[in-house]
């Protein structure tokens, strides 16, 4: 159980950073500066692949489990499967707008702005919750073997920004991390 919650709640912390690298490429855009669409496809792309693939299947099957294990648990707790169509579609519609941009398409700043906050905040949201309600209710009413079945039917899949490293669409969006990350220490 620790392992999965864990590698869940650190899919979140690097899901953070992406979030709040996003969030200063957007206030950037705000004071009239250029988006880094290099930066901006990094997020997209990662947001659109790796979560989908590997970080809400997890949690759905958790989610699976705990409706069966303990139902009552679940307060506080929105449909996940739900959850995870609503941010794959805020994802997908605030990166046909950045498409728009860069393919010099028109279309208003406040417009981009808009769903990059929609974005934004629906996914702060959806962690958030998860933190806050699903997790805890995961770790109190599963049972060691409800872990071991969710564990078999996992694929284990390599983060392809902050693990693997090899796809040189995350290197703006990761230099763009480890300098923010220095600065802040500093």
């Amino acid at each position: 159980m620790a392992g999965v919650i864990e590698s869940l709640r650190n899919d979140h912390s690097r899901i953070t950073k992406l979030l709040d690298a996003l969030e200063r490429q957007m206030a950037a855009f705000e004071d009239g500066r250029s988006l880094d669409f290099d930066i901006l496809d990094g997020i997209l792309y990662y947001c659109l692949s790796y979560p989908d693939l590997h970080h809400h299947p997890l949690e759905d099957l958790i989610f699976d489990r705990l409706k069966e294990r303990n139902p009552g648990a679940l307060e506080g707790v929105r449909d996940l499967r739900e959850e995870h169509a609503a941010l794959a579609e805020k994802t997908r519609k605030f990166a046909a707008a950045i498409e728009s941009v860069e393919q010099d398409i028109p279309i208003e700043r406040s417009a981009i702005q808009e769903v990059a906050v929609e974005f934004l905040s629906a996914y702060r949201r959806h962690i958030m919750m998860e933190e806050k309600h699903f997790f805890p209710a995961a770790q109190r009413s599963l049972k060691p073997e409800d872990w071991a079945a969710i564990g078999a039917q996992l694929k284990p899949i390599e983060d392809p920004l902050f693990e693997r490293r090899e796809d040189q669409r995350f290197s703006a969006i990761y230099e763009d991390i480890i300098a923010w990350d220095q600065a802040s220490m500093a």
